[in-house]
């Protein structure tokens, strides 16, 4: 119950992350907006960039197969989940990622 809450207020965070990036480019100058049109950014607030890397990180276990009971087995999961969650913040290319 509490994940399907957090999932839902994390989706709704992002979709309005989304929308302020989206109006802040159709009111920037056409000479930011060339500049800054391929990078997305992670949000400034701890908060809300916390529940985007939440978010993130549970599409890309969602994605997979469950988390395995064998320790060597979630060693690896852990470890493929972190290398694709890395390589998803490498294309937002403003900041590392929060441990």
């Amino acid at each position: 119950m509490i994940e399907t809450v957090l999932a839902t207020v994390a989706l709704g965070m992002v979709f309005c992350w989304r929308t302020a990036c989206r109006q802040a480019a159709e009111a920037a100058p056409a000479g930011e907006m060339s500049a800054a049109a391929g990078v997305r950014r992670l949000p400034e607030d701890a908060v809300l960039r916390r529940h985007v890397l939440a978010q993130i990180n549970n599409e890309i276990e969602a994605g997979l197969a469950p988390c395995p009971s064998d320790s060597v087995l979630r060693r690896h999961h852990q470890a493929l989940v972190s290398a694709k969650l890395q390589q998803i913040l490498a294309e937002f290319g403003s900041r590392p990622a929060c441990r």
